[in-house]
C-alpha cells in the first residue's frame, strides 16, 4: 500500500504542477477556469487518498463538500465567461 500511496502522490503532484502551468500561461480565461477545475479535482483526490490512509469516514464528507463547492463555483464562472472566443 505504501508504494501505491507514493505513486498516487507523485501523480497528483505532477498533475498539480501541469495545471498550475496552464493556470499561469493559459491564453484565455476559459483555459484558466479549466485549470482551476483540474486543480480542484486533484485536491479532492488527495482528500480521498488521505481518507483511505486514515480510514476516517468524515474525510469523505469533506471531499464531497469541497467537490460540491467546486461545482457551484464552476457553474457560476461558466455563467460569467464569454461563450465565444474573439
Amino acid at each position: 500500500m505504501t508504494i501505491t500511496l507514493v505513486v498516487c502522490g507523485i501523480l497528483f503532484g505532477l498533475g498539480a504542477v501541469l495545471a498550475a502551468i496552464r493556470l499561469v500561461r493559459g491564453p484565455t480565461q476559459i483555459d484558466r477556469a479549466v485549470a482551476l477545475d483540474v486543480m480542484l479535482a486533484i485536491v479532492v483526490g488527495v482528500i480521498v487518498l488521505l481518507a483511505a490512509v486514515s480510514g476516517s469516514g468524515i474525510t469523505l464528507v469533506i471531499a464531497v463538500v469541497v467537490s460540491l463547492l467546486g461545482f457551484i463555483g464552476s457553474a457560476g464562472l461558466a455563467k460569467l465567461l464569454p461563450r465565444y472566443r474573439q
